[in-house]
């Protein structure tokens, strides 16, 4: 039977080891309960859903979820960072409210956005890019890099962005490859 238990664990930045700590196994088997390399009972979904503080049958994948591309963390400074997770696993297996989503995870506390929280994002380009204006976004500008701020209009085809947290770097006219305007954020407890 295929499990969520890999993305439940890989969404709080738990290593195999944390989650075996808190199940009360070891690593080895963890790692076989993610892989399907093992059977999983009711008992052990009850253990680790217990562990992640979610309902057994969240752990059951259903299907209905679809890889969505992991682009890597947002630090402090709102910009974002390639990780070794986002090199290991470059997507996530969710069912976003989204035509072309991407995730990040944010580091540190950012304005409403707190360490750890996942953000999901749909993808807009071109025209599509102005339904994001006034709301939070992941900016990708045309260096490659990719910022968490709000949108705002600028000249012409460009826009602003401006920072989530006061005392940040203001970008004037700004001309961006796609903004993601955030539709979700999941905060684990």
């Amino acid at each position: 039977m295929q499990t969520r238990i890999r993305y439940f664990r890989k969404m709080r930045g738990w290593t195999l080891k944390q989650l075996a700590d808190q199940v009360g196994t070891t690593a080895q088997t963890i790692q076989r309960l993610e892989t399907s390399n093992m059977t999983v009972s009711m008992d052990w979904l009850q253990k680790v859903a217990a562990a992640f503080n979610v309902k057994p049958v969240e752990l059951i994948s259903d299907g209905t979820a679809r890889d969505v591309p992991f682009l890597g963390t947002i630090a402090a400074d709102a910009c974002l960072k390639q990780t070794q997770a986002q090199t290991e696993y470059s997507s996530i297996n969710f069912d976003a409210p989204a035509d072309d989503p991407v995730a990040v995870r944010i580091d540190d506390n950012i304005g409403p956005y707190t360490s750890g929280t996942i953000l999901i994002a749909d993808r807009l380009s071109g025209f599509d890019m102005t339904n994001a204006l006034g709301q939070d976004v992941l900016a990708a500008l045309h260096s490659d890099l990719i910022v968490l701020c709000r949108l705002i209009k600028g000249t012409g085809d460009s826009y602003t962005l401006v920072p989530i947290l006061a005392g940040g770097t203001i970008r004037y006219d700004q001309p961006l490859k796609w903004v993601g305007r955030i539709v979700m954020h999941v905060m684990y407890t």
